[in-house]
């Protein structure tokens, strides 16, 4: 973890506390900081050093508050970047102007007090409320969704207050401005990254929705379709013996490719590691395949036929996603390892060349622990070359040495055709 940051657990009890914190966001999407507090704790003082912030002064909400108060979105189609839910403006009706740090104060109280109603409030007014989305970071990685987040984790009511921090020349205060203020008024400054991973370890979030038999070509295996809280897609665990009472079993987190895993494509080793993953569990006799729709790399179907269509131009599986706008690596094993465990297992060799997988972060808070990394071998072939040599040289990945050495064979060897801006067998970003 980030050494400027905090920990998460002592945010939320300055949240409980009622201080403010400093919450930043990823440099990739607003790469910026805001204040929070607990709407439910607001005082002058505090709701005065929010204002400092400089920006929009705004109080995230659940959509109960929302019905509740017959607060309406302030636009009927929301056109803004990231989908911020503004709503209708407000201030509590006993206030003269609205605008002063105690009258703020009042209105956002007032809000999360459960027995007001419409018409203790006039509009427009100077209080912002955001409609956060149900399951908060978890749906979106936004600030809103922290501040309910993070007061809910406090033990209060599940609203609060926000507003962007702006340096002295009126630009988004860098990350070095933002730990120099946390230092300045000692507060706690955390990342909504760091607060995903909290709760992915910390929340139980999938409950198994169906399981039945099934026979396959590589022996027979337990379906088990789960449901993921907050969220459409459905991973799937296909589990051969009994791996909870197995010392290490082997199991592999395999992310869907439809062109690899269904269509044999030549542009991955999806397919290929796939089937042999299911071929060592068979000979193993006990294990587990977990199937995660995170299609290319997390950047979904379309989104990967656009980097297919940019590879044939030249740019290799990692310059095709960041052309698109999207990071090299989307995908998150968080589900996968929630899914692990409630299988059951703490001790796992796991199938994969990848040693993202492997982190220590990642698994360090589901006490599931990786004994070994066994490698899995891919075929090399003319099409699939230059997306495996990027695979290992920018990504990381962990061949075995007989594969690293045919795929620089294989480089060496198709070097002069792929100079070429139209040679088609560029890398996937499966």
């Amino acid at each position: 973890m980030n050494e400027a940051f905090s920990e998460i657990a002592d945010a939320v009890d300055a949240i409980a506390r009622g201080e403010v914190v400093i919450v930043v966001d990823d440099e990739d999407r607003e790469n910026e900081g805001d204040f929070i507090c607990a709407a439910e704790k607001a005082t002058p003082a505090t709701v005065n050093l929010v204002m400092n912030g400089r920006g929009e002064f705004c109080m995230p909400i659940l959509p109960d508050i929302c019905q509740r108060l017959e607060l309406v979105p302030i636009v009927e189609h929301n056109t803004a970047p990231l989908g911020t839910g503004f709503l209708t403006p407000i201030d509590h009706r006993s206030v003269k102007t609205g605008i002063t740090a105690e009258e703020r104060a009042l209105t956002v109280r007032s809000v999360v007090d459960p027995t007001s109603v419409a018409r203790d409030f006039v509009r427009p007014g100077h209080v912002h409320p955001l409609l956060a989305k149900e399951g908060g970071v978890l749906r979106r990685a936004g600030h809103t969704e922290a501040a309910v987040d993070l007061t809910r984790m406090a033990g209060l009511a599940p609203a609060g207050v926000l507003c962007e921090i702006l340096d002295a020349q009126g630009d988004r205060a860098t990350r070095q401005q933002l730990s120099e203020l946390a230092a300045k008024h000692h507060l706690q400054i955390i990342s909504i990254e760091q607060l995903i991973a909290h709760r992915r370890v910390t929340e139980k979030l999938v409950t198994r929705a169906a399981q039945a038999q099934l026979p396959t070509k590589f022996g027979n295996f337990t379906m088990i379709v789960y449901d993921v809280r907050y969220e459409s897609h459905q991973p799937i665990a296909l589990v051969m013996g009994d791996p909870a009472n197995h010392p290490a079993p082997l199991v592999r987190l395999h992310s869907s490719c439809f062109t690899g895993d269904l269509v044999d494509s030549l542009r991955c080793d999806c397919g290929d590691q796939f089937h042999q993953a299911l071929r060592m569990i068979r000979d193993a006799g006990c294990g587990a395949m977990i199937y995660l729709p995170q299609e290319g790399r997390g950047i979904g179907l379309v989104e990967k036929i656009k980097a297919y269509a940019l590879q044939e131009q030249g740019l290799d599986t990692v310059e095709a996603n960041l052309a698109l706008g999207h990071k090299a690596d989307m995908r998150d094993y968080g589900i996968g390892i929630q899914i692990l465990k409630d299988l059951g297992l703490s001790r796992v060799r796991l199938l994969t060349n990848n040693p993202k997988k492997t982190d220590a972060f990642i698994y360090g808070g589901f006490n599931l622990t990786v004994v070994d990394q066994v490698a899995l071998a891919a075929r090399v072939n003319e099409h699939n070359a230059h997306y495996l040599q990027t695979k290992r040289d920018k990504l990381g990945h962990q061949f075995p040495d007989t594969v690293s050495q045919e795929l620089d064979s294989q480089v060496r060897h198709d070097r002069p055709a792929t100079e070429s801006s139209s040679d088609p067998r560029h890398s996937s970003p499966s």
